[in-house]
């Protein structure tokens, strides 16, 4: 047996009494608080009464500070019997005993039991246990429950008590015990006890009052009086818990995955397939941030089946509001269960997927990933003004396809800011390079801007702007293209290269060296290849996890501008308004230039 245990048996049966039989001294409950009492006699002194009673003079003055002066026949000296009394240890059991040098044992709360019943029988701070069992609310402490316990791991500790002090007090006309016992914050039983030779106090007669005084006491778990343990620390545990939270937030990176993989099913749907492709990458991108990151990163995983009721429990569990991060899904009333808890806890939740929520708008808590058709029409004027805001523009309106609502914003910006501007229809067939030429003046600079980002359009206008770009050497002329185009540069790449093309989108991939070594990563871990979406939601999860690390182990939060460039998504995200959350404010600006190389910069 090691030298601990051995030491945790012997202390298990000493018992320390520093006064069990207190001389001349009876008990009385005053205010629920036991004293001991001693009525003053004729002549009688403190010294004599602390020789007597074998209760120092220091004690009987702490309690009793009207005693520093002379002692009034028939008055009470009051020391609470706790002050005294030091209870006996309970012996720990003889296994547990023996295991002590074991960081932690398992105890199965019983009936009566509590969190610090428990921490006094095993010598451990209530601190430690709570520590220990973080996913346990303070009120989930219950019978049958199974928790941690680090035996004989508590030090002296200091706690605050709430004592009575008692000094004389001179009645003073029209006092009452009724009024003296509400002035002191007893009862009227409890001020009559303090006086038993004074019925009716009457002007000018000296009585007992008590005076509510906060002590900070210093003790161990072992001499501290059950009673006393649970007064201190019963009803701060709410606090504690909320602090060991916090602290836990700040010290590790506690991140919530709650999605609809849906694996009770045996043949889930696309959208489960996609969203588990997401997590996949994440995986990757926590695989690739291991030795780089200075904070423990945990991350929890939840199946909301698709289903509310199941959001709902899972949003019920204690270990939810120790996350600093949630990743929710599109389905609105999910979305919206999961932004209301993020909000009510203070923790963050990032919206990967759903374009048409707007909780944003007044949740702080919320991260926008997917920039609101607004703001990102917004930032590609602002860019647009920077870059082409001395070009002239060439409309290439098609009126068989419907045109794309950013058009609409960028034509009416232009026509207002007072650009020179033309347009050109696509009625009746396809884009000629007569009539793109006859539009154009030498020695100027044009940025051609179709009205649909289909593929139908593109295939109208892309031969003749072609060779337009050949032919009209003595003008500069650039194409403005739409995310959408990503899905076409399979077959037209080679094309908007050769036009000098620029193209804004909230996700793009240049499928360079680091697509190549994230496709590498993925057949090395899964096999095969990430599902064909766009977004590709393996590079989705990948960025988003990089993002979110790399944010909260520099800051400690997403907010503050920082600017993350991703293989697909990059990230900024500012807050949208005073009382409402933040939007991801990034957007890639895709180059396409005619030397036939890709250039990304984040706007």
């Amino acid at each position: 047996m090691s030298g601990k245990a051995i030491a945790l048996l012997l202390a298990a049966f000493c018992y320390v009494a520093m006064a069990s039989a207190q001389v001349g001294m009876t008990v009385k409950t005053i205010a629920g608080t036991s004293y001991y009492t001693h009525e003053i006699k004729n002549k009688e002194t403190l010294y004599g009464i602390a020789q007597q009673t074998h209760v120092p003079q220091d004690v009987l003055l702490n309690y009793n500070p009207w005693a520093s002066g002379k002692l009034e026949k028939n008055q009470l000296l009051l020391v609470p019997v706790s002050a005294l009394e030091q209870p006996a240890v309970t012996a720990l059991p003889t296994e547990v005993a023996a295991t002590a040098t074991q960081p932690h044992v398992s105890h199965t709360l019983q009936a009566g039991e509590n969190i610090c019943t428990v921490a006094k029988h095993y010598g451990a701070s209530v601190e430690g246990i709570l520590a220990a069992n973080p996913t346990l609310e303070p009120d989930g402490y219950q019978p049958g429950t199974v928790i941690r316990v680090a035996p004989g791991s508590a030090l002296p500790f200091t706690y605050e008590k709430l004592t009575l002090v008692f000094n004389t007090y001179k009645v003073q006309p029209g006092d009452t015990y009724t009024s003296l016992a509400h002035q002191a914050g007893v009862t009227v039983a409890d001020l009559m006890a303090l006086n038993p030779k004074t019925k009716k106090p009457k002007k000018g007669k000296l009585i007992v009052m008590p005076t509510r005084r906060v002590e900070r006491l210093t003790t161990t778990m072992a001499t501290i009086s059950q009673a006393d343990l649970e007064a201190y620390y019963m009803p701060r545990l709410g606090s504690l818990y909320d602090k060991m939270l916090e602290d836990r937030r700040k010290s590790d990176i506690n991140i919530g995955i709650i999605l609809p993989f849906q694996l009770h099913k045996s043949a889930p749907p696309k959208q489960a397939y996609l969203y588990t492709d997401f997590y996949k990458g994440f995986l990757l991108a926590l695989d690739s941030l291991k030795n780089v990151t200075s904070r423990k990163v945990n991350v929890k995983v939840y199946d909301t089946q698709h289903n509310l009721n199941v959001t709902d429990s899972l949003l019920a569990l204690p270990e939810m509001l120790a996350l600093n991060v949630i990743i929710a899904p599109s389905e609105p009333k999910q979305l919206e269960r999961i932004n209301n808890f993020g909000q009510k806890n203070n923790i963050d939740v990032l919206n990967c997927f759903s374009t048409k929520n707007d909780d944003y708008l007044t949740n702080p808590n919320v991260y926008e990933v997917n920039t609101p058709s607004n703001r990102f029409a917004s930032a590609v004027l602002r860019w647009f003004d920077t870059e082409f805001g001395t070009s002239e523009v060439i409309f290439l309106e098609d009126p068989d396809a419907e045109a794309k609502d950013i058009y609409t914003d960028i034509r009416s910006h232009i026509v207002a800011s007072g650009m020179h501007h033309t347009t050109v229809s696509l009625a009746g067939g396809d884009l000629t390079f007569d009539r793109v030429s006859r539009a154009m003046n030498p020695g100027a600079r044009y940025v051609f801007i179709p009205s649909s980002s289909s593929k139908n359009v593109l295939k109208k206008i892309v031969r003749a702007l072609k060779q337009a770009k050949e032919e009209r050497f003595d003008c500069d002329m650039a194409l403005l293209a739409y995310p959408e185009y990503v899905l076409y540069l399979k077959d037209y790449q080679d094309d908007l290269q050769t036009i000098d093309t620029y193209m804004f989108s909230r996700f793009f991939n240049a499928k360079g060296f680091r697509t190549r070594d994230f496709d590498t990563l993925y057949r090395r871990w899964f096999g095969g290849q990430t599902l064909v979406a766009y977004p590709n939601m393996g590079l989705l999860g990948y960025d988003t996890a990089m993002f979110i690390v790399g944010a909260l182990n520099a800051s400690g939060s997403l907010e503050g501008g920082r600017t993350h460039k991703g293989i697909q998504t990059s990230f900024r995200f500012e807050r949208d308004n005073p009382a409402g959350g933040y939007v991801n404010q990034a957007i890639d600006v895709v180059h396409f230039t005619t030397d036939h190389t890709i250039i990304t910069e984040v706007k």
